[in-house]
């Protein structure tokens, strides 16, 4: 058993060192106001030209849906203590947030792996308390890094639906915790998948508030 932690413990090492090495730059201009001239195109002339840009081009109006997020950076000198401190662990969620998001996909394939092989129940049991461990503290501080923006539907979907992942990360750390041969079941399974599914639906909601709603498009 000792050996089969051990084995955990490396290979979440391994993910832990290849999700700080993603840049945090993807979000650090969450809170940054960019130029809106960027995005604003004067109003168009009767017949004119951008009247037909903006007919051929429909996914021109979501250009700026993102800075819907992005506000001046708050003057902190008139903050309280308690204040600019709740900002300061809110500039942390870009870093913390690459945790879980290593974690449970890893510990998804873990488990399921882990079905037929049971030396993977270990590794697989200590990567979904590990994702539990960091979740939650991840919806936390994306809470705090979301105290001074302004609320916007994108805000309220990724505000809470962060928590329920949090919560629900908590809830499946616990499982694995007092039932550690619960890993290699059809329902940890089924569970771990459901929340890989909402991590990715998350990231795509971070990605919009950044980049703008057509950040995926092809």
């Amino acid at each position: 058993m000792t050996r089969q932690w051990f084995l955990g413990l490396l290979m979440a090492c391994m993910l832990l060192l290849g999700g700080i090495s993603v840049p945090a730059a993807a979000h650090k201009e969450h809170k940054k106001k960019h130029p809106v001239a960027e995005h604003v195109q004067p109003p168009p002339a009767p017949g004119g030209e951008n009247a037909l840009a903006q007919q051929q081009d429909p996914t021109a109006e979501h250009a700026t849906i993102g800075e819907e997020m992005e506000t001046a950076e708050p003057d902190r000198s008139s903050m309280s203590f308690v204040e600019r401190l709740l900002d300061w662990l809110g500039r942390m969620h870009p870093v913390i947030v690459h945790f879980p998001i290593a974690f449970f996909p890893a510990a998804l394939l873990t488990a399921i792996v882990g079905r037929r092989r049971p030396a993977f129940a270990a590794p697989a049991q200590f990567l979904v308390i590990a994702g539990a461990i960091v979740a939650p503290l991840a919806a936390l501080l994306g809470w705090f890094d979301a105290m001074q923006a302004d609320t916007s539907p994108l805000l309220t979907v990724h505000r809470w639906l962060g928590t329920a992942i949090g919560a629900g990360a908590l809830g499946l750390g616990l499982w694995a915790w007092r039932r550690p041969n619960s890993v290699r079941s059809t329902a940890m399974t089924f569970a771990l998948s459901a929340i890989t599914a909402a991590i990715v639906i998350q990231g795509w909601y971070g990605g919009a508030m950044v980049h703008g709603m057509d950040h995926m498009n092809w």
